[in-house]
């Protein structure tokens, strides 16, 4: 049997490894959450998101697919209870897919439904976004509702700036509202008076800005964030599609090394290292020129 090409496998690591970041860019704004169910959601992301990046290195480096240790392990407890090699391979991929994609299906659909219900809602948190162009950094601003009332906060001024009190955005900021519980509202709009009551700060493109302000009211709330969402343009996707991101990251980290034809774990790279062959489970002196043996006598 011909060896697989190298550059495939490759290709399928720099897809696990992108995969693997995004669950951990999710999982790391989960842990931020200060809801319980997030928090675990968000550990359960990081710690499967490290396994399939760290998969994805092996793959890049090795030249061939490696599988996750969450599937490894998977399919080697199902052997265990004496299921047949494809089962148990089915069992392996199934866990590892859920471990991936699970999480961030459920912070999708919790998102969905938290956009649906803003209308109706009596408290909601909306994050308002404005687009300067491909060229110049867009803003966001971030408003709380209770009861009638919104509470409209941004960070405002470069080089120093601070975060202020303003009206209702004007008609070129696209609004996303999404419904919170009272307790959740409360906790926002607790947030926003701390920062409110802030001194001047140095704006920086890191912290503070308009996007790292929102970010800290939607923590708050209890609303999941991707770690890339740092700034108004990425906010603004993250927000309204981060979930659905990671899930098909994480999906085509998962069906990359199906279709690739791989899967399994470097074991062919490593048998060629050290110029030894494994042959029939034994390691020989694997000779790149044929052995020539002097003449007797």
């Amino acid at each position: 049997m011909a060896d697989p090409d190298p550059t495939t496998g490759r290709v399928v690591g720099v897809i696990q490894m992108v995969g693997g970041a995004l669950e951990i860019a999710l999982g790391a704004g989960g842990v931020a959450a200060p809801t319980g169910i997030t928090q675990v959601g968000g550990v359960i992301l990081i710690a499967h998101g490290a396994d399939t990046f760290l998969a994805g290195f092996r793959s890049v480096y090795y030249g061939q697919v490696s599988n996750t240790y969450t599937q490894q392990g998977a399919t080697w407890a199902a052997k265990q209870a004496h299921a047949s090699d494809q089962t148990a391979h089915y069992v392996g991929v199934g866990t590892d897919l859920v471990a991936g994609i699970g999480p961030s299906i459920g912070i999708g659909i919790s998102r969905r439904l938290a956009m649906a219900g803003a209308a109706r809602a009596t408290e909601s948190v909306s994050v308002a976004y404005l687009s300067r162009g491909a060229f110049e950094m867009g803003h966001n601003v971030v408003g709380i509702r209770q009861g009638t009332t919104t509470a409209w906060v941004h960070f405002a001024g470069r080089p120093i700036g601070q975060v202020v009190s303003r009206a209702t955005p004007a008609g070129e900021y696209v609004i996303t509202e999404l419904a919170v519980s009272t307790e959740q509202a409360a906790a926002a709009n607790a947030t926003r008076q701390i920062l409110v009551g802030s001194a001047e700060q140095a704006w920086g493109y890191l912290a503070p800005n308009c996007s790292t302000t929102t970010l800290q009211i939607l923590r708050s709330a209890g609303i999941v964030m991707p770690a890339w969402a740092r700034t108004p343009a990425l906010l603004h996707l993250g927000l309204r599609a981060g979930a659905e991101i990671t899930i098909l990251g994480g999906a085509a980290a998962k069906a990359a090394p199906a279709i690739s034809g791989g899967g399994s774990t470097p074991q062919r790279a490593r048998n060629h290292r050290d110029g030894h062959l494994l042959i029939h489970g034994h390691y020989h002196r694997h000779l790149a020129t044929p052995l020539i043996l002097p003449p007797k006598g």
